[in-house]
C-alpha cells in the first residue's frame, strides 16, 4: 500500500533540505544534538525515508531545529506532517516526585481538588522565571505555561506546590491570564497543596492554550532558595531562569535533576551576570531545578504537573 501523499511530502522536503544543505545524516544529527535534541540516527532515517513521521511534542521540537539547521523558512517542514502525527500519543502521566510522601499526597491532594483527569494534556512549554531578595531567598516566581489538548475539551488545568517544609502558609497565586483561579487545597500534611485555574475558554483536541501568573511567598511561608519545575510527562521545552539582585549573586549555583531512578545532578548552572538558567528539550517525567546559596544551606517555585 502506497504512503499517502501528506506522509511522503515531509520526507521528500526533508531529504532535499539534508542534501541541498551538504549534511551527511549523522552530521545533521550531531547538529540537533547541539541544539539540545537528542533524536536518534534511526528516527532521522525513518522520517528521511518515509518509513515513520514526527509525532508528538518532542518530535516537533526537533522538526523546528531542523527548519534552523538546514536554513528553512519557520515552520515549512512543520506544516507537511500531517495534523494527526502532530497530536502525537500520549503517554499515561507519572507523578515525578521520587519521595512516597510527596508522590502520595499529591495524588491526594489531586483528588481533593476534584481535578478533571489530565490525561489529555501535554506540557509543550514552561518558562520560569524567579526574583530573589537581596537574602538570596525566592520572592516571587512568574509563569508562561503553553499546554496542547490532544483528545476531547479540557476547561481546568490543576497545579501542585510542595513546599521546602511543614506549613500552615499557602503559596499566593496572582496576576491570573488566560483562566482564573478557582479552588484551592492544602493536603493535612501541611506540605503538597495545589491549585485549579479554570481557563477562559475551552479547549479542543489539537488547539492550544497560553495561560500566565505569578507565585508570590507570602509572610510565614518557609524560606526557598531553589525553584524547579515538574513534568509527568516528556515536555518540549522547560525552562528555569533565577534573577538575583545586583551585589546578591549567591555564592554558588547548581543545576539538578529527579527522575524515577533518584536524584542526578547535572552540574554547575549556567550563569552569567546576575542570572542562572537550566534549560530542557524533551525533558519529563521528573524535576528539573536550580538551587543556590552562599554561607546559608541552601532549601527549597508552584509546579505545574500538566
Amino acid at each position: 500500500m502506497a504512503e499517502p501523499e501528506e506522509h511522503t511530502a515531509f520526507a521528500a522536503a526533508l531529504r532535499r533540505a539534508i542534501s541541498d544543505k551538504g549534511l551527511s545524516l549523522s552530521a545533521t544529527q550531531a547538529r540537533l544534538a547541539a541544539h539540545g535534541n537528542r533524536i536518534s540516527l534511526a528516527t532521522l532515517s525513518y522520517w528521511r525515508s518515509g518509513a515513520r513521521h514526527p509525532e508528538g511534542a518532542v518530535s516537533l521540537s526537533a522538526v523546528e531545529d531542523l527548519e534552523t539547521i538546514l536554513d528553512l523558512d519557520p515552520g515549512s517542514l512543520t506544516a507537511l506532517i500531517p495534523p494527526t502525527a502532530r497530536l502525537g500519543t500520549l503517554a499515561e502521566p507519572r507523578v515525578p516526585f521520587d519521595e512516597e510522601r510527596e508522590r502520595r499526597e499529591t495524588e491526594e491532594t489531586f483528588a481533593a481538588l476534584n481535578a478533571a483527569p489530565q490525561v489529555a494534556i501535554r506540557d509543550i512549554s514552561t518558562h520560569m522565571t524567579v526574583f530573589t531578595r537581596p537574602d538570596g531567598t525566592v520572592r516571587r516566581t512568574e509563569f508562561q505555561c503553553l499546554i496542547q489538548v490532544t483528545r476531547g475539551i479540557v476547561t481546568e488545568l490543576p497545579l501542585i506546590d510542595v513546599a521546602p517544609e511543614e506549613t500552615d502558609v499557602m503559596s499566593e497565586i496572582v496576576e491570573v491570564v488566560g483562566g482564573r483561579l478557582d479552588r484551592e487545597f492544602q493536603h493535612p500534611g501541611r506540605l503538597v497543596s495545589g491549585i485549579v485555574i479554570a481557563l477562559d475558554e475551552p479547549v479542543a483536541a489539537g488547539e492550544t492554550a497560553m495561560i500566565e501568573f505569578a507565585e508570590q511567598l507570602p509572610l510565614g511561608y518557609p524560606a526557598r532558595r531553589s525553584a524547579w519545575h515538574a513534568t509527568a510527562r516528556p515536555a518540549k521545552e522547560t525552562l528555569i531562569r533565577v534573577i538575583f539582585p545586583e551585589g546578591a549573586e549567591p555564592d554558588w549555583c547548581e543545576e539538578y535533576v529527579e527522575s524515577e531512578s533518584g536524584e542526578e545532578f547535572a552540574g554547575p548552572a549556567t550563569f552569567r551576570g546576575r542570572i542562572a538558567h537550566a534549560v530542557r528539550h524533551g525533558f519529563g517525567p521528573g524535576v528539573l531545578g536550580l538551587r543556590w546559596g552562599g554561607s546559608s544551606a541552601a532549601v527549597d517555585a508552584v509546579h505545574p504537573v500538566p
